[in-house]
């Protein structure tokens, strides 16, 4: 039982990024980062708005206050936009899918290793009979290969920071980009939103110029 295992433990880590694109129950982003903001960890005051097209959608007001929850919880505090310091930004979407074909080890016997007889001898009438049984200790591995078939759907989470005053100049100075991107057999944003914007806040602001992976459970 040992030997099987391990030999399922080797093909599923020799696996591990096919499987992390497909297996339920986590959300699994890669997430990439550039700004300017101070490394101590200084808060600012920030105010939120949607682009033309996100005026007046119930779903993008979701998003914005699972961002504006994890900006609160490290202290940036939110006001009008006339008195903020920088001014957030979302854009998200998904793609259609595509189809991926992946395959997988089928795990049977391969053979025998050692065997063994146990049994007892009997003793009637002057002549002596053996009766027993014979165990043998298989060995398991690779015996064949399957295909299956999944479609993955890419959705990807873009977040930044504008400078307030420039911004109300008509110039654009952004202090801080953030790129979120998510694989994965679920097609409903809304589903996987949560987790992506709580992985993107797991390292924040993080280092600029830096590309990490996170995973995150999926509510």
């Amino acid at each position: 039982m040992r030997t099987i295992v391990t030999l399922l433990m080797t093909l599923l880590l020799s696996g591990c990024m096919m499987f992390e694109s497909i297996m339920p129950g986590y959300v699994y982003s890669d997430i990439s980062v550039f700004h300017n903001l101070s490394p101590t960890g200084q808060t600012l005051k920030y105010a939120t708005l949607p682009k033309k097209s996100q005026e007046g959608s119930l779903e993008h007001k979701y998003y914005e206050q699972l961002i504006k929850t994890e900006l609160n919880k490290l202290g940036y505090v939110e006001t009008p936009v006339d008195d903020a310091d920088v001014i957030v930004f979302l854009d998200y979407g998904i793609d259609i899918g595509r189809d991926v074909v992946s395959s997988y080890p089928i795990i049977g016997q391969t053979g025998i290793s050692s065997s063994y007889t146990t049994g007892t001898i009997k003793n009637k009438g002057g002549y002596s009979t053996y009766s027993g049984t014979t165990y043998h200790t298989p060995t398991y591995g690779v015996v064949g290969s399957g295909t299956s078939s999944d479609r993955l759907y890419t959705r990807f989470l873009r977040m930044e920071f504008q400078d307030r005053s420039e911004f109300a100049a008509g110039k654009v100075k952004k202090l801080y980009e953030a790129l979120v991107i998510s694989e994965g057999s679920i097609n409903q944003l809304a589903k996987v939103m949560p987790a992506m914007i709580k992985g993107l806040f797991k390292e924040f602001p993080g280092k600029s110029g830096s590309v990490y992976h996170v995973e995150v459970p999926l509510e």
